[in-house]
């Protein structure tokens, strides 16, 4: 096996003859310990999804090395096994412990570095003996890691086939319907909703803290759109009337949708993040329409929506067995 290796590992380290026996092994042997060392002693701040993003490749990388490495040397090993090694414990276990849900901001950094992560061959034995490194795929955070992150990021990418999607953007607040200060949340709603479903219909509206007026918006646009969102009113105010009002023209609620929101805000202990905790915010359907209240602070806007809209797209794809009507103005 020495020759089987020495062509191992002039792959790679692109070329260059590294003598078996040498001194050079047992150093790279005593960084490789190291860099297995210092992964294991950051699990809690070090995500695999963040180290790809940083350097292209992730634990499962060195796993996969490592088990190659193992197999050229003549020797049995399961990649199990090798998991076990980098990690410190079963890949169940470490995932138990450390696995987190990855935001919209890190499948974003994610795919922008897709091009120079590292790449495996899907069958890391043929590959380790036969030595190719073409037709190899991405090492990529997906569903050894967590199912629903490649599932959610492919919806994102391609929104429900065959749906023309209207969506309906309501500003709740006294003061911006009445001209005393500017909406900026509608506007931070929209960015989002052009982010995720570029080729949406999108209408707006600013209504004042007023449940009539609330319902009375939302029964219309439900006859015309597939996505309502609104912004504003669901606070401890006395004129935070924002969810009574949807509550009292749903069909249908649709609460699990905010336990996305909660369960981000625990995750992340900052004030600002764990004001999400304090909203009354409501979600539901009515018709063929999902409705949703935010948050009338732009940066929850864009911290929430993002999180929320792989979820959204699901539902609005279950929804377009009977679509809504063509949309019209009201």
């Amino acid at each position: 096996y020495a020759s089987f290796y020495k062509k191992l590992q002039k792959m790679l380290y692109g070329g260059e003859d590294v003598l078996v026996g040498s001194g050079n092994i047992k150093a790279e042997a005593y960084a490789f310990r190291l860099l297995v060392r210092h992964l294991r002693g950051v699990s809690d701040k070090a995500a695999n999804i963040d180290i790809m993003g940083a350097s292209g490749m992730c634990r499962n990388c060195v796993a996969k090395w490592y088990y190659a490495g193992v197999l050229a040397s003549g020797k049995e090993i399961s990649y199990e096994k090798a998991c076990e090694y980098v990690y410190g414990e079963s890949y169940g276990d470490w995932k138990k412990k450390y696995q987190k849900k990855a935001t919209s901001e890190q499948l974003q950094e994610f795919e922008a570095t897709k091009s120079w992560h590292a790449r495996h061959e899907k069958d890391i034995q043929t590959w380790a003996n036969q030595f190719k490194s073409s037709a190899a795929d991405p090492c990529c955070y997906h569903d050894d890691d967590d199912d629903s992150i490649q599932n959610e990021q492919a919806i994102i990418n391609n929104p429900p086939p065959n749906i023309i999607i209207h969506v309906g953007i309501l500003t709740v607040s006294d003061r911006a319907s009445s001209g005393k200060y500017k909406d900026e949340s509608g506007p931070a709603v929209e960015e989002q909703v052009r982010k995720f479903i570029p080729n949406a219909f999108i209408r707006t509206r600013i209504v004042p803290d007023e449940s009539e007026k609330i319902a009375t918006t939302l029964i219309s646009w439900s006859e015309s759109c597939n996505l309502i969102l609104t912004t504003g009113g669901t606070g401890f105010s006395p004129r935070d009337v924002t969810p009574e009002a949807t509550l009292s023209i749903l069909h249908k609620q649709a609460p699990g949708l905010l336990d996305i929101v909660h369960k981000d805000a625990l995750h992340d202990t900052k004030a600002s993040h764990l004001d999400s905790l304090l909203s009354r915010a409501v979600a539901g359907v009515r018709n063929q329409s999902l409705i949703l209240n935010l948050p009338g602070r732009p940066a929850a806007v864009h911290r929430n929506l993002p999180l929320l809209f792989p979820t959204v797209l699901k539902a609005l794809n279950l929804l377009s067995s009977s679509p809504p009507s063509v949309a019209r103005d009201t």
